[in-house]
């Protein structure tokens, strides 16, 4: 037992685990023992935090079955097929044989999925290039070193975890408590205003505990509710800000359900509406990006109806204004996702006249101006997208505008540098459609330049990434227009780099696969310019299989089907200039298949 760490508080645990995987490159075996699973989750957690900020997606592996641990964990540690994504990704593997304590079956399991790993030492440390995690019962700590002793030279860290206690809580004044989990949630904003998201997780994680906790001791109070969806939805904020939209998606419908229960218990108030409505925007802003446009539309509306019930009883006063001009730009965001232009550009001039508004009101402050800035971007965009470039150009510059004078009053914020480089791309944008070529290269390259800032200070979250590779592929379109390939490819190149990096960290969701299928679609264009189509020919044949897991996750929609026609229509024809006939063949009958699909679909819907 001289071996085993002494058993240590969790903070200084975590604090040790951290810097180790904030150094570590590659291979690293950590063993945690520990019996109470409220302090293994937590651990976990604080693991899975902060490798996906560093771009790292976690691989959860736990074994419900004895006969099968041996197998299941050994598929894990040496993946094969698809499942070696998550070593391309360096994903922390965190394999769990906890299950069945006592049980001798899983004793036996336990030590044989132990003698296999050790078998395997050399292998691990040459082929798996990842953090690795393997937790087990705390009795099996004097015997590791014996049943697995290679295994056991190679440790990076053992972790002896500590006990929580149970019913601490309820020893403590529910007042205290409350007074100690609003001063965690304000460490939590410290730290979000700071950029460390990952400290911020842990700080509104424990905030939200600390609630659950007075509302099993004093039941549904109305304050308690209030407390615990206030902190759910802010702990949604981290999520959502560190790209986990469906851990922050079920947080955002835990507090709503909250806020409808106050309403029953309180009534129409204008704060349980107000609370209703922000928690109805919320939860529709994860779902959109998501790709979930009839659930965020739905709840737009519903959020939308809420806050003209506000400013019919309350009238023009400045929040209601503002609340209204939020849920209508959001609701034209949805729109415009949806393909209803004309829906989208209704809303978006409403809530442009209540910009105006305010502006007329309060005068210039960061908030109207940036309100104003946000309006003038949204309708150039559907101005843009109709073809209406004159007007779409008039509006882009005055957003630009907008965003040059915040950035003179607030300096360089991560917002006020987004909101420039946003607004030159889609200044950039129209100027390339125009033809002003110059024009646009110089509005994409300050774009970018800004960008590289923010990464520089922000490190490599998941929106900064996104960021990057739209700008470069922005700039790589226009190199490639005006001929200059090499230039394009770069570019083309870094932009997929930055993508991929982004699915490590967030896994497959709808945003992030059409993202990678437009990166690798402009790469499979410039190879195929250029003459190479073994090379073109690949980049299409992974967006082809992009754009069928994206109809797997989303179902036959239009848009789905289209764009699945479309690929196979390109590739089809690489195929056949490359002289592949048989894969031409068998593409261009699939494209036409789908097509036919989409005729009858419109057809049945008219």
């Amino acid at each position: 037992m001289s071996d085993i760490p002494e058993r240590r508080d969790f903070e200084s645990a975590w604090r040790e685990i951290k810097l180790l995987l904030e150094w570590q490159q590659g291979f690293g075996f950590y063993l945690v023992f520990g019996d109470d699973q409220r302090v293994s989750n937590r651990l976990r957690q604080r693991v899975e935090d902060a490798t996906r900020l560093r771009t790292h997606l976690l691989q959860w592996v736990r074994p419900t079955q004895a006969q099968t641990a041996v197998d299941e964990v050994l598929k894990a540690a040496f993946p094969t097929g698809d499942d070696r994504r998550f070593h391309e990704w360096h994903a922390p593997l965190w394999i769990d044989l906890t299950a069945g304590p006592g049980q001798e079956a899983w004793e036996s399991a336990r030590q044989q999925t132990l003698a296999a790993l050790n078998r395997h030492r050399s292998a691990l440390e040459q082929d798996c290039p990842r953090p690795l995690f393997l937790q087990l019962p705390e009795a099996m700590a004097p015997a590791v070193v014996t049943w697995a002793p290679d295994l056991w030279s190679i440790r990076q860290y053992v972790a002896l975890l500590p006990h929580e206690e149970s019913g601490a809580p309820e020893l403590v004044a529910p007042e205290d408590v409350r007074m100690e989990a609003l001063a965690r949630s304000r460490e939590a904003d410290q730290y979000l205003h700071n950029g460390s998201l990952l400290e911020a997780l842990e700080k509104d994680r424990e905030t939200v505990e600390r609630f659950r906790a007075l509302r099993a001791n004093l039941g549904d109070d109305p304050q308690v509710l209030r407390d615990l969806s206030v902190s759910l939805s802010k702990l949604g904020d981290v999520e959502r800000d560190a790209g986990n939209l469906s851990a922050a998606a079920v947080t955002y419908s835990e507090s709503l359900e909250l806020d409808r229960q106050l309403r029953i218990h309180l009534g129409d108030t204008p704060q349980v509406l107000r609370d209703l409505s922000i928690s109805l925007n919320k939860l529709g802003e994860v779902e959109r990006k998501a790709g979930n446009l009839s659930k965020a539309t739905t709840e737009y509306r519903e959020s939308l109806a809420l806050r003209r019930q506000l400013h019919a009883s309350l009238g023009d006063t400045p929040q209601v204004l503002r609340d209204l001009f939020i849920s209508l730009y959001k609701l034209g965001d949805v729109e415009r996702d949806a393909g209803n232009l004309p829906a989208a550009t209704a809303a978006y001039s409403e809530s442009l006249k209540l910009a105006r508004q305010s502006r007329t009101s309060v005068g210039d402050t960061p908030q109207t101006l940036r309100d104003l800035f946000i309006c003038l971007e949204r309708l150039g965009d559907v101005e843009y997208e109709a073809g209406n470039l004159p007007t779409a150009t008039v509006a882009y510059r005055e957003s630009l505008e907008l965003a040059r004078q915040r950035h003179k009053a607030l300096g360089d914020t991560p917002q006020t540098l987004r909101d420039l480089s946003v607004s030159l791309n889609k200044l950039g944008d129209v100027e390339h459609k125009a033809g002003n070529l110059s024009e646009a290269m110089a509005a994409y390259r300050e774009s970018l330049a800004l960008r590289r800032q923010l990464r520089a200070t922000l490190g490599n979250t998941p929106q900064v990434l996104r960021d990057l590779a739209i700008s470069l592929y922005k700039l790589g379109d226009l190199e490639r227009d005006a001929h200059k390939l090499s230039p394009a490819t770069a570019a083309y190149s870094e932009s997929l780099k930055f993508l991929r990096q982004r699915q490590a960290s967030l896994g497959d969701t709808p945003q992030v696969l059409s993202d990678l299928t437009v990166a690798l679609e402009k790469l499979g264009e410039l190879e195929h310019d250029a003459g190479n189509l073994p090379a073109a020919i690949a980049a299409y044949s992974e967006s082809l299989s992009l754009h069928r897991q994206l109809r797997s996750n989303l179902g036959d929609t239009p848009q789905a089907l289209r764009d699945l026609s479309l690929i196979l229509q390109r590739l089809s024809n690489l195929e056949r200039d490359a002289d592949n006939l048989q894969a031409a063949t068998a593409a261009y009958q699939e494209s036409q298949e789908l097509d036919e699909q989409l005729r009858a679909s419109s057809f049945k819907q008219q």
